[in-house]
C-alpha cells in the first residue's frame, strides 16, 4: 500500500514497497514534484542529512535520508518513533 512521507510540512515522496520503511536500508519510492522533494534533495547535495517523516496508524516515524544511490531508491537512517502531534 503506498504511503506519502514529508520533508516539513511538504510531501515529498510515495513509498512503493511491501512494507513502511521501519529500520536503516534502502527502500523503493516514487518522488513527488514540489518544495518538499526539492527541499529534501538540496539538503542531501549539501551534506545536511535531511529528516523527514510519515505518519501512520497514530504513530509518526522520523528518519535520515542519507543517499539516493539511484532514480527511485532513498537510503535512510536514524529512525525515531512517536505519537503523531495533536493539530
Amino acid at each position: 500500500m503506498p504511503l506519502v512521507f514529508f520533508h516539513g510540512p511538504y510531501e515529498a515522496g510515495v513509498f512503493t514497497g511491501e512494507t513502511y520503511p521501519q529500520e536503516p536500508g534502502i527502500y523503493a519510492y516514487e518522488p513527488i514534484e514540489g518544495v518538499g522533494h526539492e527541499e529534501m534533495q538540496a539538503a542531501r547535495r549539501l551534506c545536511a542529512d535531511p529528516r523527514c517523516h510519515y505518519d501512520a496508524d497514530g504513530i509518526r516515524t522520523s528518519f535520515t535520508v542519507h543517499s539516493s544511490p539511484r532514480y527511485g531508491r532513498i537510503e535512510l537512517t536514524d529512525f525515531e518513533r512517536s505519537p503523531v502531534p495533536a493539530s
